[in-house]
């Protein structure tokens, strides 16, 4: 009888050793499970944030090169229609027959545009005296290509300053229309149209621009 007991006791220890060392294995592998997991997940974390501040080091660099070359290609093409300018104010100091062949073109075109019957020049101070005396050859001019007669009259109170280097503002009676078409007007409206081809000759062709190559 104490034998059977005796064995029953081991029989029971065993079980329990048994089961004990099972439970310990199971906890064992979900402790290992979840650290892994947890490794894995920090990892991905860390990889994913590093890609992020990656590709964003590369755009911001790219971006920023980009802004060098194209305020770069500014300064050029800024200095391209600085020489025009002063290359404008030559013309006008050296070649004033031309330049006021010029100045009555641009005249006529702006009273076309208002196409009123009175109108008032604004001029640099050096035309003036000028434009005073081509008043009825303007007048005929307009009459001719309109069939309008037109009043001209010379802007005393106000003058364009200096540096607009020539051209003529006219305004409508009473103001209530004006044309600009100065010299500088004309350059600007001129660079706009006219960037594309001062970029090429300054720096090449741009492959991209599909509107500019050879069909």
């Amino acid at each position: 009888m104490v034998k059977f007991i005796e064995f029953e006791a081991d029989e029971t220890e065993r079980n329990i050793d048994a089961q004990s060392e099972e439970e310990c294995r199971n906890i064992k592998n979900e402790m290992i499970l979840k650290a892994k997991m947890e490794i894995n997940q920090l990892y991905n974390k860390k990889t994913n944030l590093m890609k992020r501040t990656t590709a964003t080091f590369i755009t911001t660099g790219m971006t920023n090169a980009k802004l060098e070359i194209l305020n770069t290609r500014d300064k050029h093409v800024k200095s391209v229609l600085a020489d025009v300018n002063k290359e404008l104010l030559k013309m006008r100091e050296h070649r004033l027959c031309l330049h006021r062949e010029i100045l009555l073109k641009l005249i006529l075109q702006a009273m076309y545009q208002i196409l009123e019957q009175e109108v008032n020049l604004i001029l640099i101070p050096d035309d003036v005296e000028y434009v005073t005396l081509k008043i009825p050859e303007l007048s005929q001019i307009y009459l001719a290509n309109t069939g309008m007669n037109i009043k001209i009259n010379i802007d005393q109170a106000t003058k364009l300053p200096t540096q607009e280097i020539g051209g003529v503002v006219v305004t409508g009676k009473g103001r209530r229309s004006m044309v600009e078409n100065t010299l500088v007007v004309r350059l600007l409206h001129l660079t706009q149209q006219a960037i594309p081809l001062i970029c090429t000759g300054l720096f090449g062709l741009n492959p991209t621009r599909t509107y500019s190559r050879h069909r």
